[in-house]
């Protein structure tokens, strides 16, 4: 075996590695399937090169040829999804996807009737290939250099630069392959720069933590080595056993197989993922419903009785005792109009009324005043005059405070919480905003783009159901929420809603 032709063994089975990682260790991350199918890309094309290497086939090449054009919209993938912006640059994605996906038909076709639709064969190939590839890549990097420069932490920025060299590295060394595809005399480094790619991003996975997860890292990295040296066997055992027709076959049946493994091992596992969700979604509200239902009739004869003891401490003079149990009784309506809440949470029909939005966020604050023992100065910064709109005081209430719960949670050390109400114009319709700031901790890029997805979250003992609650309370009034927040500095989540009820605007 050549030196060469051990380099795209090890590629190879990088590329399995890293597969493996983002199979075992990306469970509720969306780097984990773009991660999954950048790898299995890799892995088909180093195999590809490993077969050329060893028997000097063309067919070989081709092979390289279909999967290579895949390569530039995954690492897109990847890299907007490592941004946290997938969704907004959700247009640019799937255009690249289009533009490459018909370049890997294109070199399918050339397998099956060389000739036939694109004249030129692989150097036609190899020139589609750069002239669309460079733009994407030096998109990439734009982007990834704009998030360097607003990373908050310390380790976002140390996983920026490793991703940032990375992309760097295996840019400049893949196209190396079609230069040569066109007669540059260039060596051809493209194995080379996925074997360093597959490195750093195994450094991104395990050393740097890119996935939030409990589970030890040596024992998944143990088991992907494992997997991989495993491969690197096999592969030599076939390349000495078989023809090198037969090698061209099993390689291209591995690949695909391999593919369609991890496409079948995403589908059935985000399935798996989605359909456990709505179940304890589903169980939640009923669990709420009945537990609302067995707590109203003791809640009932316990107001009862306090307002019994009440009434007749009035009549024997009040006292201090008579306060207390008056307080009794205004804590049993408030834990009423709490079940009566929870009864409505599945619904989430608001019941409008004319709604002072100073007096909301006054009521909220007053009753969040002492929940951390952090040092956290509240500072309400009201419109004048108040705002009047029409909303669900119940609902608006129970959003806020999951806003203003989550603000003092974020500033274990202390900050200031900031509650801004202001009217604004939008479209020409007059909006309420309704503004919470912390000066927190932040979120990073991943979990920014994740925040209002239901049951995510990035707390240990979090539920996931708290922004997920406060936009839908808001789209519930004809509005919407909002999130913008960077490590380091503090979040800002904005509820903007029509004063006037939806359909009246």
């Amino acid at each position: 075996m050549t030196t060469w032709a051990a380099v795209h063994l090890l590629a190879a089975a990088s590329g399995l590695v890293v597969v493996v990682l983002a199979l075992s260790r990306g469970q509720g991350s969306p780097l984990r399937r773009p991660l999954a199918m950048l790898a299995a890309d890799q892995f088909t094309f180093n195999a590809a090169a490993l077969g050329s290497e060893l028997t000097k086939l063309d067919t070989y090449q081709l092979l390289g040829a279909v999967a290579s054009p895949l390569f530039p919209p995954l690492a897109l993938h990847f890299v907007l999804t490592f941004l946290g912006r997938r969704k907004q640059l959700r247009w640019l994605l799937w255009g690249t996807y289009a533009v490459f996906v018909a370049q890997a038909l294109l070199a399918a076709s050339e397998v099956v009737a060389p000739g036939a639709l694109v004249p030129g064969g692989l150097q036609t190939f190899a020139m589609l290939l750069l002239l669309s590839s460079l733009p994407v890549a030096a998109v990439a990097l734009v982007l990834v250099l704009a998030h360097l420069r607003r990373a908050g932490s310390q380790v976002e920025r140390l996983r920026t630069r490793v991703l940032l060299l990375a992309l760097v590295s295996v840019v400049a060394l893949l196209i190396t392959d079609p230069l040569a595809d066109l007669g540059v005399p260039a060596p051809r480094l493209g194995t080379l720069g996925s074997l360093c790619f597959n490195l750093m991003l195994t450094q991104l996975t395990l050393g740097l933590g890119l996935f939030r997860t409990e589970r030890p890292g040596r024992a998944a990295l143990g088991q992907a080595v494992v997997l991989g040296l495993f491969f690197a066997v096999s592969t030599l055992v076939v390349f000495n056993s078989f023809n090198a027709r037969a090698t061209v076959l099993i390689t291209a049946l591995t690949a695909s197989s391999l593919t369609l493994a991890v496409l079948g091992w995403l589908f059935i596992t985000s399935s798996n993922e989605a359909r456990a969700g709505l179940q304890r979604f589903a169980s939640l509200g009923r669990f709420s419903a009945q537990m609302a239902h067995d707590l109203k009739n003791p809640l009932a004869a316990a107001k009862g009785a306090a307002e019994y003891l009440a009434e007749e401490m009035r009549r024997a003079g009040g006292g201090p005792n008579h306060e207390f149990a008056q307080l009794v009784v205004t804590q049993l309506d408030r834990l009423h109009t709490v079940i009566d809440r929870y009864q409505r949470l599945s619904k989430l029909e608001p019941q409008l009324a004319p709604l002072d939005a100073n007096a909301l966020v006054t009521r909220v604050l007053s009753l969040q005043r002492f929940a951390t023992d952090a040092v956290v100065t509240i500072d309400p910064q009201l419109a004048d005059p108040a705002p009047v709109f029409q909303g669900d005081v119940d609902l608006l209430a129970s959003a806020l405070e999951n806003l203003v719960k989550n603000a003092l949670e974020a500033m274990p050390k202390g900050g200031t919480l900031t509650v801004r109400t202001a009217l604004t114009t939008e479209e020409d319709h007059p909006r309420l905003t309704l503004a919470v700031t912390d000066t927190g901790t932040g979120l990073d890029a991943r979990a920014r783009e994740q925040a209002f997805e239901l049951f995510f979250t990035t707390k240990t003992t979090g539920s996931g159901l708290g922004l997920a609650f406060v936009r839908q309370v808001a789209r519930a009034h004809g509005g919407d929420a909002t999130l913008v927040s960077r490590e380091g500095v503090g979040t800002t989540v904005t509820l903007v809603l029509p004063l006037a009820p939806p359909g009246e605007a």
